[in-house]
């Protein structure tokens, strides 16, 4: 019994000399703009199939950091095969998202969140179609940008294995984007 309570209060002096330790402390992280393209390059091209008439395609993402909105754009180039009127077409196109930053705690990683499609063009497309394509291939661009990790923290040393717990900030700036983490 004395054994337990001993192994207790060491375990608890230990966590909180940790947090005391930690808290108030910050530590900055920067993620380049190179880092943030070679991921997504990394990751595209990919493709996806709606309801066996349309096959979207997203490749070659650009990455361009808006410091003014606190948001990254990604330009994708898209090309769709799609069933028109009982015919096989072969259709390209362009989409332009922008979209803020999320650290996910559980795996360490950060990851675009939040994307907005701001310009989606595609070409030769029936008017008649041009809604529901539109719809699919937003939906797709979105779920595609959130689905990969940009950057992953490596535990380096203690430090960065304690404070992968909380993201306090997240700044796009010129060329980079600066992550705060703490307590």
């Amino acid at each position: 019994m004395k054994r337990s309570i001993i192994l207790v209060t060491c375990a608890l002096v230990f966590v909180l000399t940790g947090v005391l330790y930690f808290h108030g402390r910050r530590y900055d992280i920067i993620i380049t703009q190179k880092q943030i393209d070679d991921a997504l390059r990394a990751r595209f091209p990919v493709t996806k199939n709606h309801l066996l008439i349309l096959q979207i395609t997203y490749s070659n993402p650009h990455v361009t950091l808006l410091p003014e909105s606190n948001r990254i754009e990604v330009g994708l180039d898209a090309d769709l095969d799609i069933k028109l009127r009982g015919q096989p077409k072969r259709l390209g196109g362009t989409s332009v998202a922008t979209t803020g930053v999320t650290y996910r705690n559980e795996t360490h990683q950060f990851y675009l969140s939040d994307p907005k499609i701001q310009k989606l063009a595609l070409q030769g497309i029936p008017p008649e179609y041009l809604d529901k394509v539109t719809q699919l291939a937003s939906n797709a661009a979105r779920e595609y940008l959130q689905r990969f990790p940009i950057y992953t923290l490596k535990a380096k040393d203690v430090k960065t294995t304690a404070v992968k717990l909380l993201l306090k900030d997240v700044q796009v700036k010129s060329n980079e984007v600066h992550a705060t983490l703490g307590l």
